[in-house]
């Protein structure tokens, strides 16, 4: 029976029908087992990951916490830029008002100049000869008259610059505000007492930061000739960031996708480079922001090259206008000690010839009293015995023969 029964069981029992229909069964349910295995790696592959919500809202965070603070180092170099502009246009109208001063002052000169000239013009005509006092007035009023022009075309030029630089302002100001409008959520403690170090250091690598990963320019990055700031300027906004609050990078999907490895399969590596996607975000330093910044340096430049003109104007119109002075002044002086001798001669000679006339008046008076007594009395009942002719004396000395008197001749000759 045992026998039997081990035989029984090793011989098969059901039908050749059934088995085989069984067979293909499970063939079947193989075939479609693959088949959904291998859509749920396809469906790993491409369908969005659980945490895609939050990685999209971390990436889109980080991208604007890294593009706010580019605009905000951005936003320093506009401020930078608009403070250095606004001390620019201090500095050039302190040099304007001490030209126009100086202009002034030519204009005066000038003036007192013309005046001498017209004084001198009402001497006598004797002395109306030019002389070498007629030559130096005119050279200083010819050098005044030069000055006052080329004051006057230097004072043209900072007026023009000054609304160069005036609208330049403006521009860089608008930019600011534009500019500025997306920090509103950031800190803004970019106070004047952090020291200038600090914003040295930080913003370099803030800018070196940014410009790495695509938000900044090459032109705006601190050391560039082009657009390099002076110390004084950076002293009036500092700021001071630590390593925790640098800007992160924007991330790519390919990180996220690396973070979430065991919720997705294998990719070869030039497919997988293929498939990541870098965010590029807005570039911050806009060309208004660039052509602002340029224009304001352009302007800046030009106008120190004005303010060095300016002065260098001023100080040789100073030392010309004292030379032509000095010139003048010791012609004059000259010509002063020269009338002053002449004049004392002119009287030390008026007075020697007063005296001839007043010797010459009593020579005159003396010999017109002489010529009188010459002449004697105008009537012969005037005259007294002892100058009569006929005076007893003469009788008596007339009663010998020959005895005649010239006195008579003489008488008649007179």
């Amino acid at each position: 029976m045992s026998a039997a029964a081990t035989l029984g069981l090793k011989m098969q029992v059901s039908p050749d029908t059934w088995k085989g229909a069984s067979a293909h069964n499970m063939k079947l349910s193989q075939a479609i087992i693959a088949r959904c295995d291998q859509g749920m790696r396809i469906s790993r592959r491409t369908d969005p990951l659980p945490l895609l919500r939050d990685a999209c809202i971390r990436e889109s965070n980080d991208r604007i916490h890294a593009y706010v603070r580019a605009t905000r180092a951005v936003v320093v170099q506009l401020r930078q830029k608009l403070v250095a502009t606004n001390e620019e246009i201090k500095a050039l109208t302190r040099g304007k008002e001490a030209l126009e001063r100086s202009l002034e002052h030519t204009r005066k000169d000038l003036a007192l100049s013309r005046q001498s000239v017209e004084l001198r013009g009402l001497r006598p005509s004797r002395e109306k000869e030019p002389d070498a006092a007629d030559l130096c007035l005119l050279e200083e009023q010819a050098h005044l008259l030069s000055s006052k022009r080329s004051l006057e075309v230097q004072l043209s030029k900072a007026q023009q610059q000054l609304q160069v630089l005036s609208l330049t302002r403006a521009r860089l100001a608008a930019v600011l505000q534009e500019r500025s409008r997306v920090t509103d959520l950031l800190c803004h403690s970019m106070s004047s007492t952090v020291a200038v170090s600090h914003f040295s250091s930080s913003s370099s690598q803030i800018f070196d930061r940014q410009r790495k990963v695509g938000f900044l320019p090459q032109s705006l990055v601190p050391g560039n000739e082009r657009l390099q700031r002076s110390k004084s300027a950076q002293g009036s906004y500092g700021v001071q960031r630590s390593k925790s609050h640098s800007a992160p990078a924007p991330l790519h999907l390919s990180v996220i996708r690396e973070e979430t490895e065991g919720h997705r399969g294998s990719l070869g590596p030039k497919e997988f480079e293929e498939k990541q996607t870098y965010l590029d975000p807005y570039e911050t330093f806009s060309p208004e922001s660039r052509d602002s910044v340029q224009l304001a340096s352009e302007a800046i430049l030009k106008s120190q090259e004005i303010r060095r003109e300016l002065r260098a104007a001023v100080d040789n119109k100073k030392l010309l206008q004292v030379s032509a002075h000095n010139t003048v002044n010791e012609g004059l002086t000259r010509k002063l000690a020269e009338t002053i001798t002449i004049t004392q001669h002119l009287q030390v000679n008026a007075g020697q010839t007063s005296l001839a006339v007043h010797r010459a008046r009593r020579c005159l008076e003396t010999q017109e009293k002489g010529h009188g007594y010459l002449l004697g009395p105008e009537s012969i009942a005037n005259l007294t015995t002892r100058e009569r002719l006929d005076r007893p004396l003469v009788k008596v000395y007339q009663r010998h023969p020959s005895t005649e008197l010239p006195e008579a001749a003489h008488f008649a000759q007179v």
